[in-house]
């Protein structure tokens, strides 16, 4: 499992997301040289555990204004985690009453962590979202969201996109961008894989945080 705070600095304090400019640009750059040289991403053990099915695009966030389509994620109704790493999350019934989620995750220790099956995405698939909730909270905990996705030397490597202070009801996070989607521009089979880190940090005694609804944009809006 991964996962590192962001630097001071590098954080947006009213959506959360994490400016990640700089190492999306070095990454950039080097797909324009290996591209110049007519070569393509090494396709390692990673992109072998991908799961590369999504289910019907819906508006499910349109009520807060979003009116992009989304589908589900592989297993992002959370009433499984099959195929997920997970430590100290547990499941419950309890879920936002909006998506297709069949219940929800619970993060109930300050090392709760819970890493979703392997997806495959494109620039087809450049966003992420989901819903949250924070029980028992005074603010301070916050949710980091990283991505694990497959380098351009096969091997998995991590970038943290969001750090999410949720509130005491579910809510929709912010629109996350899947800052490596671009990446499957040089894989052979036009997608990378890619996997979702959820880590809890600063949780208070008694504090939870819970997750449910995972959806990728699969369309940009189409």
């Amino acid at each position: 499992m991964v996962g590192t705070a962001a630097r001071a600095g590098n954080l947006d304090p009213t959506t959360g997301l994490i400016n990640v400019t700089q190492q999306v640009t070095s990454l950039s750059n080097q797909v324009t040289k290996l591209q110049s040289n007519g070569q393509t991403t090494k396709v390692g053990k990673f992109a072998a555990l991908a799961q590369c099915g999504f289910g019907a695009p819906t508006q499910v966030f349109q009520p807060w204004g979003d009116p992009d389509f989304y589908s589900l994620a592989p297993g992002g109704d959370t009433g499984s985690t099959s195929g997920w790493v997970v430590k100290n999350v547990s499941a419950a019934s309890d879920r936002d009453g909006v998506s297709a989620a069949a219940g929800s995750l619970v993060f109930t220790n300050g090392d709760s962590e819970a890493v979703t099956s392997v997806m495959c995405v494109n620039l087809n698939y450049p966003t992420l979202r989901f819903f949250l909730k924070d029980v028992g909270g005074n603010g301070k905990a916050n949710l980091e969201v990283t991505v694990i996705y497959q380098g351009l030397d096969g091997n998995p490597h991590t970038l943290s996109l969001a750090q999410l202070s949720p509130g005491s009801a579910w809510q929709p996070s912010p629109i996350i961008p899947i800052a490596t989607a671009f990446l499957a521009t040089l894989s052979p089979s036009g997608t990378t894989p890619v996997s979702f880190d959820f880590k809890v940090h600063g949780l208070q005694k008694g504090e939870t945080f819970s997750i449910d609804g995972i959806y990728v944009d699969p369309r940009m809006g189409v």
